[in-house]
């Protein structure tokens, strides 16, 4: 520790610099891990933060809530299902329909995915501003909304029906491909789907269920729907997130680029510190014809490496959040501090597994070779 610390102070420069690369590759892997999370989260996060685990859906909707119909009298089949799941308490229908509105203020139509639920129940999300549902022709935007400028208060128009709606109150976390949510009731969303098609829209979707995730409750339910419900699948958060249209898709181009960015990343650490330590091997051969051991001078390779690892990973992860505090809500990017802190650990890591090179070329390293330039 004691020579890393003295050769980092005499060589401040290239240090310096290799500091500055190890900082732009760590923050490259941080955004880029972000911006992986972002679109999960916008293409998923009206699922993933809901409190319901299960969903029953048509079988025929390839597992889309969108591409589901659950006709009105199907619900009455689960008050028959000898009290294993509570109408009232456990399940209740939900519906996600794709449309656009106008706003008086706006020269534009804006796109949104309508979240049709009861407000009473576990389904409503959080309002971080404002009010929850309290009336008909109301509505809870995410909060992505505020940067069209939509305000508490205004008005905005359904294009399929022409029907105007308030906004009472913003939410966050709440998007479906890509695609921002609005929360309305069940009974505004009849009353937009009535007007837009010409006739009575009695149905539903989707049924969500909150039941704690398990595998005992995954069997359980999955038994009760194949043996008391006409055509109706099973399933969970994760089967529905999946499951929306470009989710594997971006997830695996996303991970792919992670992957051999990290390998990349190694590659560049490993050759950082092969060169220096090539550069000083008359060093190192003094240092074992004065009698240091190999276990010393490998500390000393090794402690440098973690040093300017850490200090790198301090400055990439302040870089990284600090971009993050300004960019604007419509930007996928999310990433938790558990998620930055588990990316730099393995940034350690690699950055100390390339050393490995460097210790193996000093441990081959003969003393008086190396001092007379031939190594």
């Amino acid at each position: 520790m004691f020579l890393a610390l003295k050769e980092l102070k005499h060589n401040k420069a290239r240090f310096g610099l290799i500091i500055g690369i190890l900082t732009l590759i760590i923050f490259l892997v941080l955004f880029l891990s972000g911006i992986a999370k972002g679109l999960s989260a916008a293409t998923g996060s009206l699922i993933e933060n809901s409190k319901a685990n299960y969903y029953i859906l048509d079988d025929s909707a390839n597992k889309l809530i969108t591409r589901s119909v659950i006709e009105n009298d199907e619900l009455k089949e689960l008050n028959n299902l000898n009290g294993l799941i509570d109408l009232n308490e456990n399940t209740t229908p939900i519906n996600l329909h794709t449309s656009n509105f106008t706003m008086y203020s706006l020269d534009k139509k804006i796109n949104l995915v309508y979240l049709a639920i009861d407000p009473s129940t576990f389904l409503m999300p959080e309002v971080i501003e404002g009010n929850t549902l309290n009336n008909n022709r109301e509505i809870v935007l995410n909060n992505s909304f505020k940067e069209d400028g939509i305000e508490i208060g205004d008005k905005i128009k359904d294009t399929s029906s022409n029907l105007e709606l308030t906004v009472v109150g913003f939410t966050k976390n709440q998007m479906y491909a890509h695609i921002s949510v609005g929360v309305i009731s069940l009974d505004t969303y009849k009353e937009i789907m009535t007007s837009a098609t010409g006739r009575d829209y009695n149905n539903f979707q989707a049924l969500a269920i909150n039941m704690d995730k398990s595998s005992e409750n995954l069997d359980l339910l999955t038994n009760i729907v194949n043996d008391n419900l006409d055509k109706k699948v099973l399933l969970t958060k994760s089967d529905i997130i999946s499951n929306v249209p470009g989710h594997s898709q971006e997830q695996a181009t996303i991970l792919m680029m992670l992957v051999f960015l990290l390998i990349i990343s190694s590659f560049i650490v490993g050759v950082f510190f092969y060169i220096t330590t090539m550069q000083k091997l008359p060093e190192f051969g003094v240092l074992k014809a004065l009698g240091a051991k190999m276990s010393t001078l490998a500390t000393s390779l090794t402690s440098q490496v973690f040093m300017l690892s850490v200090i790198s990973m301090l400055i990439g992860n302040i870089l990284t959040f600090s971009l993050a505090s300004v960019l604007p809500a419509s930007m996928p990017f999310v990433l938790s501090y558990k998620d930055g802190a588990l990316v730099s650990l393995l940034f350690i890591a690699i950055a100390l597994l390339s050393s490995l090179f460097s210790i193996i070329k000093i441990r081959k390293v003969d003393a008086i070779s190396a001092i007379g330039g031939n190594y």
